[in-house]
């Protein structure tokens, strides 16, 4: 159990820090440096290692290295693909179920609101920052009761994550983002299902845009 609990905290520490930049692209992780650092053992690091392999945030070569793993146009790509398919089919199953209370997704989307643009200096109120603003769509997925359509969302969100993160460093994002949110969630209280998908692709793809943009000029 003890073992357990320390992979859970050092997987969220590291993960956290991927996310937000701190430990960048391309940088690779001395696994008996950063055990001694975090004044653990190697079992449940390499464990929390394994972890955030298979969300596609670290790269292993076998007796070799392990690093992050780069962001790519095409690696954006292809989880915008996965990400539209997902939630506009999300959207789908909302209409099928005529489902257009979304408290959940209200409530997130006034946290978001609520929340003053943070430094980019300060790490960690960025990643409140950011959470706040992805769990808009985490909750928008969660309301469809779909455990699979759910499981599978929650299979990319921390490789996502890292390019929402991205996103919200980018000047002036917030209000876009903000102002497209209450848009889609106000046509599915208004019973407009369709037009909340095209409008939820819209938004994804602008992202992507930005993204792209921003990714093109490094």
């Amino acid at each position: 159990m003890k073992i357990n609990n320390v992979t859970d905290s050092v997987t969220k520490y590291l993960r956290n820090k991927i996310i937000t930049g701190e430990i960048k692209a391309g940088q690779s992780l001395n696994e008996t440096a950063l055990a001694s650092s975090l004044n653990i053992s190697r079992p449940p690091l390499r464990e929390a290692f394994r972890i955030l392999e298979n969300e596609h945030l670290l790269v292993n070569v076998p007796r070799k290295v392990t690093y992050v793993r780069n962001v790519s146009l095409e690696d954006l790509k292809n989880v915008y693909q996965a990400r539209e398919m997902l939630e506009c089919y999300a959207i789908n199953l909302l209409k099928a179920k005529n489902i257009r209370e979304l408290s959940t997704v209200d409530s997130a989307f006034e946290l978001a609101s609520s929340l003053p643009v943070p430094s980019t200096e300060n790490c960690e109120e960025m990643l409140i920052y950011f959470k706040a603003f992805a769990g808009y769509h985490i909750e928008l997925v969660k309301s469809v009761n779909n455990p699979w359509v759910v499981h599978f969302y929650n299979s990319i969100v921390s490789h996502l994550a890292r390019y929402q993160c991205i996103y919200l460093y980018i000047p002036g994002t917030r209000q876009n983002s903000l102002t497209e949110h209450r848009e889609v969630l106000d046509l599915i209280k208004r019973g407009s299902f369709d037009q909340a998908r095209k409008q939820m692709s819209i938004h994804i793809w602008n992202t992507f845009e930005m993204l792209k943009s921003k990714i093109l000029q490094k």
